[in-house]
């Protein structure tokens, strides 16, 4: 039976992916060895769930729909830029997000207990709520663009999230092919 990458996340607003392709654009400039991230396939991912039986995403489906019913939509705001794992061995150049209210966190919080129930494994890392915006491939003037990258302005967006979105992933040479395979209205009151 086909496998299907998947993950679930949360959709960003047309001007922070419009921000974050005019940053990604002067860091262009360093000679460094990155791979892009599109603005288009920017998003905040809520769970990364790898190869998923195509026989099982009905069960995601139901699940992301139980959890929307419980969940009201929120606001988040983008923060400041950060490197994973560390600034002085660059890997992932990212956009925080703030979770002023913490609802981002009850709702990984809350994806986690039900996808679990259902026979998918659990995130052992801490989640870090972040937007990659390229991803680092050598060393090759690396610390340049960490330089320039952490120098970057890059201001708060606030936003309200609506919904959450079980994402199909489709790796291609020309970069990843994200196509929403489910889409769960946030319909709990606040």
């Amino acid at each position: 039976m086909a496998a299907i990458r998947s993950f679930i996340c949360i959709d960003v607003p047309e001007e922070v992916k419009a921000r974050i392709e005019a940053v990604q654009a002067k860091l262009k400039r360093v000679p460094a060895d990155v791979s892009w991230t599109r603005p288009a396939n920017v998003h905040l991912t809520v769970k990364f769930l790898g190869d998923v039986e195509e026989a099982r995403v009905s069960i995601l489906r139901a699940a992301l729909d139980e959890i929307a019913r419980g969940c009201a939509p929120f606001e988040l705001v983008t923060g400041c830029g950060g490197i994973f794992p560390r600034a002085d061995r660059p890997r992932v150049l990212w956009i925080g997000i703030r979770d002023e209210r913490g609802a981002l966190q009850a709702l990984v919080t809350e994806v986690e207990d039900v996808l679990s129930r259902h026979g998918f494994a659990r995130e052992p890392r801490p989640f870090t709520a972040h937007l990659t915006i390229g991803r680092v491939r050598s060393e090759r003037s690396a610390r340049e663009l960490v330089r320039r990258f952490l120098a970057e302005e890059f201001p708060s967006y606030r936003f309200l999230v609506t919904q959450l979105i079980l994402m199909r992933s489709d790796l291609r040479p020309e970069g990843a092919l994200y196509t929403p395979l489910h889409i769960a209205p946030l319909q709990g009151h606040s």
